[in-house]
């Protein structure tokens, strides 16, 4: 694995998704190497080398390696996050730490991979689906159950829209709090259904669960997960949010 660097960075895109959830892009200055699931921590403050790191926040990295840019999803859940929202802005400068966590898709190729994310926990998947779009991962299929609070808080649609059209091992269980997105008329009103997600998947020959969300969606997956006696090995999720 890569070892964590220090490095610069510049806003060079930002995309807001109602009030309180922001896509940025980054310029580093220097190409970055990192694996599909890991993460970063960002700064808003300048840093100096002479002294400790500035307060910072860890995001998932939420675009495929290979790029010149970064992107991240930003929820806005306290001062830090309020403050890169309302505040940060194209052009503004940043400060990164990078790569870092072991939340990978290593042990997906080739098998029955589930993935379980709620808002911005999507993050992390998304450059495992750009892999399998574009043909670079193999897997024996593909099911995506994805929980947002409503339809202008759906993120990188064009991606799953692109994958329910042109990806045959791929399939989208879409929840949502309340509407509708207009990609996705199909979708199902509510919140992720964990109990469902288990038995609508446990059948499949050795199936393994990826989860990124909130807290306490991961541990009413890992505890509907124990109760159907789905072994923890096939089990994984983000632990540093």
């Amino acid at each position: 694995m890569p070892a964590p660097r220090k490095i610069k960075a510049t806003v060079v895109g930002k995309e807001r998704y109602g009030e309180g959830v922001a896509l940025f892009r980054l310029q580093p200055e220097a190409k970055c190497r990192y694996r599909p699931g890991q993460f970063l921590h960002l700064a808003l403050d300048a840093y100096d080398p002479s002294f400790n790191w500035p307060e910072s926040r860890v995001f998932s990295i939420a675009n495929a390696p290979g790029s010149d840019f970064l992107e991240i999803l930003v929820s806005q859940k306290g001062h830090f996050t309020q403050r890169m929202i309302k505040g940060l802005e194209v052009e503004d400068e940043v400060w990164l730490k990078l790569p870092y966590g072991e939340f990978n898709f290593e042990n997906a190729r080739g098998k029955d991979a589930i993935l379980v994310a709620g808002g911005t926990g999507i993050s992390p998947f998304i450059p495992f689906l750009e892999d399998v779009y574009c043909e670079r991962t193999e897997v024996r299929s593909l099911a995506l159950y994805y929980g947002i609070k409503a339809p202008e808080v759906l993120i990188y649609g064009d991606l799953l829209q692109n994958m329910k059209l042109h990806t045959a091992s791929f399939h989208l269980n879409l929840y949502v709090e309340k509407g509708k997105p207009s990609l996705f008329p199909e979708c199902q009103n509510g919140l992720l259904d964990m109990e469902r997600i288990v038995l609508e998947t446990k059948p499949l020959p050795g199936p393994v669960y990826y989860i990124s969300g909130p807290k306490a969606m991961i541990n009413a997956f890992v505890a509907e997960a124990q109760k159907k006696s789905i072994p923890p090995s096939a089990v994984y999720y983000d632990k540093w949010e």
